[in-house]
């Protein structure tokens, strides 16, 4: 290592053009650089990289775990990095347009992915249920960002799962090994319930549709609806739910199907969304003597 430097002079008389100044910065700024190359290279003695394996036998320091192994060869640089910086690993996600629970009959949307390198190396291979020909093609990197859409065509009328698949290379310094990552999207096909006030028992899709009140139904447990200013309040399930009990504020005891207070009407085919398949829901009702001209909470209770 050369540790010799050259004198410089700020001003050296009137015929100083400052050129001999400007030769000397840049060759000792060369002579630093090139001192500081050795040292992290382990260059002239020898000094700045592991001259044998170093395993840990200490708690964990930083985030150099405890028998953990420091190869011979590693440069200074290396070693700090292992005790100072955690590898952050690349990541991938997917998010569909449509939501992950859907009504049968919906549109499919589009699936949007973004994958972020963090530490890793460069995205080498992208691609759909588990066929690398299946090219999914990603945007340019932006800050370690990239994104690609998959549009999907059709309607949703079954669970239905999506896969993408994502290479990473190593890391330069390669703290992080390649990396595949794997995500699966997957989408719930649910029929709706439907439920509120109504100027009379439904008997058709439009009408049961119509009801001010609905979601997913998913099987046992409670659904939530209010009515307001109400003589008639609907509820409408899919065929093969279990109603066992209304509850309705105000009211002194539950409402049992075959109690005389809530009622069954027939049945009625309801479309799925977009006017899809027809289902048959299954229709109970609840009929006052006079408008109850409050708002009472309602609580369906599926067993």
């Amino acid at each position: 290592m050369d540790n010799e430097f050259e004198n410089i002079v700020p001003w050296n008389g009137a015929n100083d053009n400052g050129k001999d100044v400007r030769l000397k910065w840049k060759r000792n700024f060369e002579k630093i650089a090139k001192n500081f190359e050795e040292l992290v290279d382990g260059g002239a003695g020898g000094g700045a990289f592991l001259t044998e394996d170093v395993l840990s036998n200490a708690n964990k320091t930083g985030h150099i775990e405890n028998g953990q192994k420091l190869q011979k060869g590693m440069t200074l640089t290396q070693v700090v990095k292992a005790l100072l910086f955690k590898p952050v690993l690349p990541t991938l996600a997917g998010k569909l347009s449509t939501g992950n629970e859907v009504e049968y009959g919906t549109a499919k949307g589009k699936l949007t992915y973004t994958a972020t390198r963090n530490g890793s190396g460069e995205m080498t291979k992208a691609f759909l249920e588990n066929d690398e020909k299946n090219v999914l093609e990603f945007s340019t990197v932006v800050n370690g960002v990239q994104t690609a859409v998959r549009t999907l065509s059709g309607t949703y009328t079954e669970a239905e799962s999506y896969k993408a698949t994502v290479v990473y290379a190593e890391s330069e310094d390669g703290t992080i090994p390649e990396t595949i990552l794997n995500n699966t999207v997957s989408v719930n096909v649910r029929r709706k319930w439907f439920a509120g006030v109504a100027d009379t028992i439904p008997t058709t899709s439009a009408q049961v549709r119509a009801l001010k009140y609905s979601g997913f139904y998913t099987g046992a447990g409670n659904y939530i609806f209010d009515a307001t200013d109400w003589k008639l309040l609907a509820i409408c399930f899919p065929e093969g739910a279990n109603l066992s009990r209304v509850k309705i504020e105000g009211y002194l005891a539950d409402l049992i199907p075959g109690d005389g207070t809530l009622k069954m009407a027939d049945s009625v085919l309801v479309n799925g969304a977009n006017g899809s398949l027809a289902k048959k829901y299954n229709v109970w009702y609840v009929k006052a003597a006079i408008v109850n001209d409050v708002t009472n909470n309602g609580t369906i209770i599926i067993s």
